[in-house]
């Protein structure tokens, strides 16, 4: 299933930013350096670059280094590669011909809120701050309690998702973003939507680096380093930018008839249990049921077209609830459909002048890294267990396997 980005090509007739996007397969910090110095990029000094190293990268150190030392304008962090694929670097440099073009790096703090961290090596200081964080959460306990006394769940809700600003935005022109943020970026895609509701948003959910930097996630944005967040260039042009989820319907879209947050309670139809829905439709395609060996989607139509998909947790037989991975809430008379995917996750590769990112499968595979013969490919590719970010027109997050978004300016 393909989706096209709001803005088309048409606007591109004169190109006015310089762009280069690369992966490196294989790099060594020699080989690294020996290819900068010999492609040397115009307007360097004027130059904003982002980068993506895979945790399995050798000589971080170094490549940081020779990185930061060519592209000191920049933001970076860390992607996945798949068991048994070589490390990767990807990098790509935007350089202005003209004035008005210039490209915007931003920082926003903000974070959703964080999974149960289990077995995950901490820091005394990292302890300390969470103390503190469980005296304040029993405030904000206090506070949500009264909150679903007088609102109800739908106020509850709605408190999840208050939406804020980013400062450091505030009076920049932008038409298309890019950005690398940690694993709960929502409060900052709502806040680029109300600030930028036309603008296109594509991004990508970085690696998780506790063993690597001692942090939960590695941001990086001008030498300085943050472990939360989200950082991002903002390009006061508009990009061509297209979507393939990769997932295909099950059955016909149904209408929702009773929710609950992000529990789908009951659907329209003759059997309105929307479990056995789902079980049947399995069943009939040679499955045995909800299992954890293969992932179904929930997909959320608008005017008959599919703009997000949301992966479906768990699901109640009896009962009839299905839970499904969303921060928003479902909604009584909002239109969705069961998808999944037909045909096997393959990789992605780089395509010329353009920005990939792509989610992959998760996997607990500890294999040998192999080494081959460095060189470089045409294309910017960045991989992610934890999904990348589109807009459609608003802005979303996708973890099917396989799927995939483009940005190209």
């Amino acid at each position: 299933m393909m989706v096209r980005g709001p803005r088309l090509a048409l606007r591109l007739v004169r190109r006015a930013l310089h762009t280069r996007a690369q992966t490196f397969y294989s790099p060594t910090p020699e080989f690294l350096a020996d290819h900068l110095a010999q492609n040397p990029l115009p307007s360097l000094s004027q130059s904003t670059s982002v980068f993506l190293l895979s945790t399995t990268l050798s000589s971080l150190p170094q490549t940081l280094l020779i990185l930061q030392t060519f592209f000191p304008n920049h933001i970076a962090s860390f992607s996945i590669t798949l068991p048994g694929q070589e490390p990767t670097l990807s990098l790509a440099t935007f350089s202005p011909s003209r004035s008005g073009e210039e490209v915007t790096t931003w920082r926003s703090e903000s974070s959703g809120r964080p999974p149960a961290e289990v077995g995950r090596f901490q820091r005394p200081e990292r302890q300390r701050d969470q103390l503190r964080a469980e005296e304040e959460k029993g405030k904000e306990q206090g506070e949500a309690e009264q909150r679903l006394a007088g609102e109800g769940w739908a106020g509850m809700w709605r408190s999840e998702s208050d939406v804020g600003r980013i400062e450091q935005l505030e009076g920049v022109e932008a038409e298309s973003f890019l950005m690398l943020s940690d694993e709960r970026p929502g409060p900052v895609l709502r806040a680029l939507d109300e600030m930028y509701p036309k603008a296109s948003k594509t991004g990508i959910l970085t690696a998780s680096t506790p063993f690597i930097t001692e942090r939960p996630h590695t941001l990086l944005h001008n030498g300085k380093i943050y472990e939360s967040g989200t950082i991002g260039l903002a390009f006061p042009k508009s990009a061509v930018t297209q979507t393939d989820l990769g997932l295909s319907p099950m059955l016909p879209p149904v209408t929702i008839s009773g929710a609950q947050g992000n529990m789908l309670l009951s659907i329209d139809g003759m059997n309105s249990n929307p479990t056995q829905v789902l079980i049947g439709a399995i069943q009939k395609r040679g499955g045995v049921g909800l299992t954890k060996e293969e992932e179904f989607y929930l997909g959320l139509l608008e005017q008959g077209d599919v703009k997000r998909v949301v992966k479906i947790l768990s699901g109640d037989p009896s009962r009839g609830a299905l839970s499904v991975d969303m921060e928003d809430p479902l909604l009584v008379g909002q239109t969705v459909q069961f998808m999944h995917r037909s045909t096997p996750v393959s990789l992605p590769h780089p395509s010329p002048s353009t920005i990939t990112f792509s989610s992959i499968p998760k996997s607990d595979e500890i294999d040998d890294t192999p080494i081959g013969t460095p060189r470089v490919v045409d294309g910017f590719l960045g991989l992610s267990e934890g999904g990348f970010i589109y807009s459609n027109p608003s802005s979303a997050i996708c973890t099917a396997p396989g799927a995939m978004t483009t940005w190209k300016i």
